[in-house]
């Protein structure tokens, strides 16, 4: 059985080596083509109705998750779950705000919370089973870090010279890194089966935002995207249930 040092050179290893391979990436501009969604129709004055209303579940799920805050089991996780919770709700908001305008200017506003959530996420597993003593701060270090790849995203994109790849590299690392912090490392207290669920969702919203326009062709009713939104919640629903609480939710 490898040891703890080993496990965390292997992540240490595979986060090193995903940073250093982008160096060999010529930056990537943002597509125009990723604003232009299946089911574009104004319904009700919104545009892209079902794009903007499908980020609803985003917004319930982080609310149910800062509801459920005052009553967590452990005290250790309380920052990390704190943050992720309003990184989500923001993320709601955010999404639904590009989905009614699309472009790049609007979609920072999208990408911004996702850093949050999703660095928040990634603190909170590293503290609770890779690392032994969880150095302080590292969580707005890590925020801090993914805030700057969509900026720089941003400002890059206003240059006239778009770079996604720090962007790319903190969205897709801790997807990379969290199904092997659950394989490797045992539980302590993250339910690992709500974990691999909301892993199994996040792969869903991938793949239902990639038939985008199949599915509405095939549905007449709401694109692929807007599904992927609601697929999307149900992972961090996922997420915000495996952190336990002291007393059952109602």
């Amino acid at each position: 059985m490898l040891s703890h040092e080993s496990r965390c050179g292997i992540l240490g290893l595979i986060a090193l080596l995903a940073a250093g391979a982008l160096l060999f990436v010529d930056p990537i501009a943002q597509d125009p083509g990723y604003h232009r969604f299946a089911d574009a129709r104004r319904i009700g004055g919104i545009s892209n109705f079902w794009n903007v209303v499908s980020n609803l579940p985003f917004v319930l799920v982080g609310l149910y998750g800062l509801h459920r805050y005052g009553r967590l089991a452990q005290a250790s996780s309380a920052s990390g779950y704190l943050v992720m919770c309003t990184g989500v709700v923001l993320v709601g908001c955010g999404s639904a705000y590009y989905h009614y305008a699309p472009s790049n200017a609007s979609l920072l506003w999208d990408r911004l919370p996702m850093t949050v959530a999703f660095m928040a996420l990634l603190s909170l597993l590293l503290g609770e089973r890779v690392l032994r003593r969880q150095p302080v701060g590292l969580m707005w270090i890590l925020i801090l870090v993914g805030a700057a790849a969509a900026l720089y995203w941003s400002w890059t994109e206003s240059q006239g010279r778009g770079d996604l790849r720090p962007y790319v590299l903190v969205q897709f690392l801790p997807v990379l890194l969290i199904p092997l912090m659950i394989l490797l490392f045992p539980q302590r207290y993250l339910s690992n089966r709500l974990l691999l669920a909301s892993f199994g969702l996040y792969l869903l919203a991938k793949m239902l935002e990639h038939l985008d326009a199949q599915i509405f062709l095939a549905s007449g009713f709401m694109g692929g995207h807007a599904i992927k939104h609601i697929a999307a919640a149900a992972a961090v629903l996922c997420i915000v249930c495996a952190v336990p609480t002291r007393a059952r939710d109602l």
